[in-house]
């Protein structure tokens, strides 16, 4: 094969930011386990099902590490799919500085793919790589094709630190503008875009891949321009200088395939359900993925529960849904585990509560524990009646409790946290005098490990877990700084609560034209959704916002101050048209919890018609839009809310008491009969 002919792919290993610390002070992101698997193998995977036969994989922090796992796990043998090779720098800063050293070793020599060592995909890049060429062929003047996927705004695969307005060619799909938001409400774009263009796409509903099909110029253009320190930085110069370099970036937009960076806590979280619900189809957990892996490692099971080998589960325990349990691991009785990863030879003790957890490897959790939507990392020991609250991070080797609570946002390391200008994450750790002590008041008598307090800073952990947004930079762009008061005033206006409350306003104005002329419901899910485009609804939102007009909807044909009975007899006539309506949105396990907790919160400020519960209940029941699992789950596990007090949740909980013993009843009778 000639060596033009040769498929090559550069991967940067190293994420040159802090936003997984402290746990990358041990360990690189790109070998971070995701659904227990290292990242790194979901990305070399997704170059060889390219055909991709030469990857050179970048590293810098921890890079004897990521040349381990890549030698034990045969990616670099000569019976791998495909010839890896590691290329290593202590002294790289960014993504450009590594496309600089790439240049220099002149490793390049045919159009190549550029891709994050964080990167979770299912696209088929083959026929993209083939466009590029062909469009080279007939002109040399693009140098670079980014893949972008459709998904809309607040779409929990879409990063706050990664939303991109791009501006397209319609006919060539040429980009000819890429702006980063950072968090802003409006943007000012270039009026010459419109002066000199007849047809242009401006799309604010894509998700920047990071996947990049590249010239063999792109390593010598950062090479000649040490501005270039990211890949956005080298998208912008080429936009900006275009007319003098004839330099051209496409776009490719794909809909139906996967892909996404595990770049941020929330991005993880994210990655972790669509892999366990099976978006990344055939990047999940019980599929073999190489000769590295045993056969039947993972076994799946209802409700996206997978089990691996030799897991001991006492009979009094519940998986829920969305769960990975590891081989070897023991869980004890009457514990409750539902959107979490267990990794390897994990020992959980009775009467714990794991949701949206994620535990790697040889991990121990005593007994009368509670641990929700957290990161604790392997070797990881919590001692007995420890609550780990939500955006929580522990780290390798950490020992916490007994009897703590360790409050939303704490981080624990073995490592003390360095004072500003010391040492950082982008250096293997060193041995440090130790002038902190563990704080047992904090971490528990047992304690070992030391407390990470946030800095405030852009990359501070606390701030960025679990789609909480970060603040916009005060240096986003000068033109933000210097916008009159009559335009804040406009920003006051288009924030998203008003946003909702006026998408609200006109679904139920929707909901009630189609009540009185007797629209279709296919007509009135075509006007919801153009509603939802123009006000940036998220599907959470937009599922809550469809129920409660549906119950709204009835309490204003029989009055406010209707009784139970006054009420149930107006709704009752509009469930039945509203069905189409409702199945089209409440389709899966999340959107059937959107569903309960719009009831909980509309039947929660309306106690005087509560009673009503049990037949909506038993309507959805019926019509199989809401699923017995997911009724009896919300039943069970009360959720914090924002506008209805935990007394009226409970008080709603005792309304649809009849229905839920009903239930329960019916499975019984159910299993008796098949015995």
């Amino acid at each position: 094969m000639e060596q033009e002919d040769v498929l090559q792919a550069v991967i940067i290993a190293d994420s040159f930011d802090i936003r997984f610390a402290p746990i990358t002070k041990d360990i690189p992101r790109a070998l971070m386990p995701v659904a227990n698997r290292p990242l790194l193998e979901y990305t070399l995977h997704f170059l060889v099902a390219a055909g991709i036969q030469e990857i050179f994989v970048f590293c810098c922090a921890h890079a004897n590490k990521i040349i381990k796992y890549l030698n034990d796990t045969g990616w670099t043998s000569d019976k791998a799919p495909c010839q890896v090779t590691t290329q290593v720098s202590e002294d790289s800063l960014s993504p450009g500085d590594a496309l600089r050293l790439i240049y220099d070793r002149s490793l390049i020599r045919t159009d190549f793919v550029l891709v994050m060592g964080d990167l979770v995909s299912t696209i088929n890049l083959q026929p993209i790589i083939q466009q590029h060429k062909q469009r080279r062929l007939k002109d040399k003047v693009t140098v670079m094709t980014m893949l972008f996927r459709e998904a809309a705004p607040r779409h929990h695969t879409r990063s706050s630190d990664d939303d991109v307005v791009l501006v397209t060619e319609r006919d060539t799909n040429r980009v000819l503008h890429y702006q980063m938001v950072d968090g802003q409400s409006k943007l000012d774009l270039p009026l010459d875009l419109f002066s000199d263009q007849s047809d242009l796409d401006i799309r604010y509903n894509l998700l920047d891949c990071h996947v990049s099909v590249c010239s063999p110029q792109v390593p010598q253009l950062f090479a000649d321009n040490f501005d270039y320190q990211t890949r956005n930085d080298f998208v912008r110069g080429i936009l900006v200088h275009e007319e003098i370099m004839g330099n051209q970036v496409q776009a490719h937009v794909v809909t139906d395939e996967y892909a996404a960076r595990v770049s941020s806590p929330p991005m993880y979280d994210a990655v972790s359900k669509d892999i366990l619900q099976r978006w990344t189809y055939p990047l999940v957990p019980d599929n073999r993925l190489s000769s590295q892996e045993q056969e039947g490692f993972y076994t799946l099971r209802r409700h996206h529960v997978y089990r691996g080998k030799d897991v001991f589960l006492d009979h009094d325990s519940v998986l829920e849904e969305n769960v990975v349990i590891g081989p070897g691991t023991r869980i004890g009785s009457h514990t409750t585990i539902s959107n979490s990863v267990i990794g390897q030879n994990c020992v959980i003790g009775d009467n714990v509560s794991l949701e949206g957890a994620y535990l790697w490897d040889n991990v121990t959790v005593g007994s009368s524990c509670s641990l929700t939507q957290c990161i604790v990392c392997s070797g990881v020991t919590i001692a007995d009646r420890v609550v780990v609250e939500p955006s929580c991070v522990l780290a390798l080797n950490v020992v916490v409790g007994p009897d703590v609570h360790l409050p939303a946002g704490t981080r624990v390391s073995l490592h003390p946290m360095q004072t500003p200008g010391a040492e950082d994450d982008f250096q293997e750790p060193t041995e440090t005098v130790q002038h902190q002590t563990y704080q047992p008041d904090r971490i528990g008598t047992e304690g070992k490990g030391y407390i990470w307090e946030g800095d405030g800073g852009e990359d501070d952990l606390v701030a960025s877990m679990w789609g909480l947004r970060l603040e916009p930079e005060d240096s986003s762009s000068e033109e933000s700084e210097e916008s009159s008061e009559e335009e804040d005033n406009l920003d006051e206006e288009n924030s998203p609560p008003d946003d909702i409350r006026i998408f609200y306003t006109e679904v139920l104005d929707s909901m009630q034209r189609a009540i009185e002329e007797n629209i279709n419901a296919d007509n009135l899910i075509l006007e919801i959704n153009s509603s939802k485009y123009a006000y940036n609804i998220s599907m959470q939102e937009l599922n809550v916002c469809v129920v409660r007009c549906v119950l709204e909807s009835a309490h204003i044909r029989a009055s406010l101050m209707a009784t139970a009975s006054e009420y149930l007899a107006a709704l009752k006539p509009l469930l039945q048209p509203m069905k189409g309506l409702l199945k089209n949105y409440i389709r899966n396990s999340e959107s059937q919890q959107d569903c309960l907790m719009a009831l909980e919160e509309y039947f929660g400020t309306h106690l005087n018609i509560s009673a009503v519960l049990v037949s909506v209940l038993n309507f959805l029941y019926n019509e199989d839009i809401l699923e017995e699992d997911s009724i009896l789950k919300w039943y069970r596990h009360t959720a914090p809310s924002s506008t209805v007090p935990h007394k009226a949740q409970q008080q709603v909980r005792t309304a649809a008491t009849k229905f839920i013993q009903w239930l329960q009843e019916a499975e019984e009778e159910s299993e008796e009969d098949s015995d």
